[in-house]
C-alpha cells in the first residue's frame, strides 16, 4: 500500500496540535480568569492506495491491520522515520474504488498525545571503573601556593617579587615580558 495525496497542488499537513484556552468567567467581570491552555491530541487523515488490484483477502487483511487494534499502535511514515505517532482510527474509514479492484482508503487517526515521539535511542555500553578521588588536603595552606603567600591574618596576597602588569614600563616588548 502507498500513502497518497489526493489534493491537487500544495501538500496539506498539520502544523501543530489544536489547543484550547482554560479560563473561568464570573458574573460581574467581563474579563475571564486565565488558567492556561490545553493541547488536544493530534488528528491525522491518511489516504492509502493499493499498488496493484486487490482481492477479497487483501481487503480483509488491510481492514484487520488498520481497524482492529484496541490500543494505540505506532504509525511511522517512510519520509520521516524519526517521528512515531501512536494512533487509533476514528470516524468511518472510506474505501473509494472504480469497481475494478482499484482505489484507495481514507482513514482518520487520533493520536494519544499532542506530539510525535522519537525512537528509543540506545548508546554503546561503556566499561566503568570506579576510582574514587580522595582529597587529602583539608586546608588551603596545605596546597600549592604558586605566587601567593598568606599574611599574618591568613589572607591571600601576592609574593613581593611576583610579576604584575603594573610593574611594566610603557615601552616593554613581549620578549621582555615572557623571559
Amino acid at each position: 500500500m502507498l500513502n497518497v495525496n489526493l489534493n491537487g497542488g500544495m501538500q496539506d499537513e498539520y502544523f501543530a496540535a489544536s489547543q484550547s484556552i482554560l479560563e473561568d468567567g464570573t458574573r460581574f467581570r467581563t474579563k475571564p480568569y486565565f488558567h492556561g491552555t490545553k493541547k488536544e491530541p493530534l488528528k491525522l487523515q491518511v489516504s492509502f492506495a493499493f499498488e496493484y488490484d486487490w482481492g477479497v483477502n487483501d481487503l480483509r487483511y488491510v481492514r484487520s491491520w488498520l481497524t482492529e487494534p484496541t490500543n494505540y499502535v505506532p504509525l511511522i511514515f517512510s519520509n520521516e522515520p524519526e517521528k512515531i505517532y501512536y494512533v487509533l482510527y476514528v470516524d468511518e474509514p472510506e474505501l473509494l474504488h472504480n469497481s475494478l479492484s482499484q482505489g484507495y482508503l481514507t482513514l482518520n487517526f487520533r493520536c494519544n498525545d499532542a506530539y510525535a515521539f522519537s525512537p528509543l535511542m540506545l548508546s554503546e555500553i561503556y566499561e566503568w571503573e570506579d576510582n574514587p578521588f580522595h582529597l587529602t588536603q583539608h586546608a588551603f595552606v596545605e596546597g600549592e601556593l604558586n605566587g601567593l603567600v598568606l599574611d599574618k591574618n591568613n589572607h591571600l596576597t601576592l609574593q613581593p617579587d611576583s610579576f604584575t602588569w603594573n610593574k611594566l614600563n610603557d615601552e616593554a616588548t613581549w620578549n621582555e615580558i615572557f623571559k
